[in-house]
């Protein structure tokens, strides 16, 4: 037997209230008619149906329901190699009362939303096999060492690839199962032989993830089925305008059933939905910060072309963020060891950035060079932040809902060390993070960090990575 739902009719009835609230209080009385299964629609012409927003209605716990679905946290790692120059790089002050560096100079107009970490050690780096580029690069988001094997690097014994999950991937496998996309992994010029150097992700021990360096290809994975030919998106905007005139009159028998909460709701996604409409003719996809980006065509290899690169894939990272496609990502800027040629930040600079590196904190110009290079990435660090503030999401931007991970493989490049690492975080992990902070440690694991990580990500851990190296959460964060 058919029962009746808004607007037409459909398999789904109309559920009866409970007797009792779950604090066994008994509920308001409530009718049939002002209990709305959360499967309802309303039904146009032809027997097209509009799915319903969340409503007070849709449930016994009423506004408290409603107010339950908030907008996906997401989860960023921004990789930058090489180490930094640490004086130039770490604030003076503390807590929200700190100056910001030279080199993180960038994020001042950001700084509320950011958090700079001192005193963090990647201690799982300094053991184990392997070079310190490969230590560092293995180690930074899995806190393990890494597995034999027969990778040689500039010292010490050969080495084989992570021993362990990244904090990414463990992410993830946490909010990532039901996005097309579980985790995407995009480079810059990230490309090698596929040793340790080349990788910042992994599903587990020796299972690295690739970043792939071309927005072309990311393009045509991500977004080319997404959306369809004009022909087909005009007969879809007709389609969309005669089903939402058509449910006019379903809307007007529902609206006086409803709560003023309930009624501004549908109100709210009825507009959405002509919004939508509006934007479909330029290839707006689904959301209101939603829209198919147009194909790169850019050669990804061209030295010159690393800045625009860059760019192209934190647009494609936060649009297929904003498309909810993927609610995990890395971005990975060279690979360790890498030789880009930094000559747009400053013609003098002939050598690659892995070469200068090396040189002596004597070597005044090489110094002033490597700053100039920190400061451009810092630079780039501030457009992904300013990219996820202009998507609007809820009552706030993307950002708020977002947590980015700025790391890196080495401390100070020319030590290859690893205590007093430069991370920095940004956004807010859906309120849990406030910015605004520069947090001092003495000398902590970063292991803690990639708990805190997931934390705030809602992952429940209290260890990660080898618990030699992890005491807990990092205070604070």
């Amino acid at each position: 037997m058919k029962t009746r739902t808004l607007g037409g009719w459909g398999p789904h009835p109309l559920p009866n209230p409970p007797a009792t609230s779950s604090a066994g209080r008994s509920p308001a009385p409530l009718t049939r008619m002002k209990t709305i299964d959360r499967r309802a629609f309303l039904r146009g012409a032809g027997g097209a149906a509009i799915g319903l927003p969340l409503l007070e209605a849709m449930s016994p716990l009423g506004r408290a329901y409603a107010q339950a679905a908030a907008p996906p946290k997401r989860f960023i790692v921004f990789f930058s190699p090489d180490g930094t120059i640490k004086p130039a790089w770490t604030p003076t002050g503390s807590g929200s009362t700190f100056t910001l560096s030279r080199i993180l100079a960038p994020l001042e107009a950001n700084r509320q939303h950011i958090v700079v970490l001192d005193g963090v050690d990647n201690v799982a780096a300094t053991k184990g096999l392997g070079d310190d580029h490969m230590k560092g690069m293995g180690a930074m988001l899995t806190g393990i060492e890494l597995l034999p094997g027969t990778t040689q690097g500039g010292c010490c014994e050969p080495a084989g690839l992570a021993g362990g999950i990244s904090v990414d991937q463990e992410i993830a496998n946490k909010i990532g199962t039901s996005t097309k996309f579980k985790s995407l992994e995009l480079g810059i010029m990230a490309t090698g032989s596929g040793t340790v150097w080349n990788y910042t992700s992994y599903t587990g021990a020796n299972q690295p993830l690739p970043a792939d360096n071309n927005p072309a290809n990311v393009f045509n994975r991500v977004f080319a089925q997404l959306g369809t030919n004009t022909s087909d998106l005009l007969r879809i905007q007709n389609e969309r305008k005669s089903v939402l005139d058509a449910v006019k009159r379903g809307y007007g028998k529902l609206n006086p059933k409803l709560g003023s909460y309930d009624k501004a709701r549908l109100d709210e996604h009825l507009t959405n939905i002509r919004d939508m409409e509006t934007r479909i003719t330029a290839t707006a996809v689904t959301g209101a910060g939603c829209v198919k980006p147009a194909m790169p065509t850019i050669d990804y290899r061209a030295n010159a072309n690393f800045p625009a690169v860059g760019k192209l894939q934190m647009d494609l990272l936060v649009m297929a963020m904003a498309c909810d496609l993927t609610r995990v990502g890395t971005l990975q800027w060279e690979k360790s060891v890498g030789d880009v040629k930094f000559t747009w930040v400053d013609p003098a600079i002939t050598r690659g950035h892995h070469d200068f590196s090396h040189d002596g904190d004597s070597a005044v110009d090489t110094v002033e060079m490597l700053t100039k290079i920190n400061v451009w990435y810092t630079e780039q660090f501030n457009y992904l932040v300013e990219a996820l503030k202009k998507v609007p999401e809820g009552t706030g931007t993307m950002l708020d809902n977002t947590l980015i991970l700025w790391c890196n493989e080495l401390s100070r490049g020319n030590a290859h060390s690893h205590p007093d690492m430069p991370f920095v975080l940004a956004g807010h992990a859906g309120g849990a993070l406030p910015g605004n902070q520069f947090l001092k440690f003495g000398s902590v694991p970063h292991n803690n960090l990639l708990v805190s990580c997931l934390n705030l990500m809602d992952v429940p851990a209290t260890t990660f990575g080898n618990p030699a190296y992890c005491t807990g959460r990092l205070a604070g964060v």
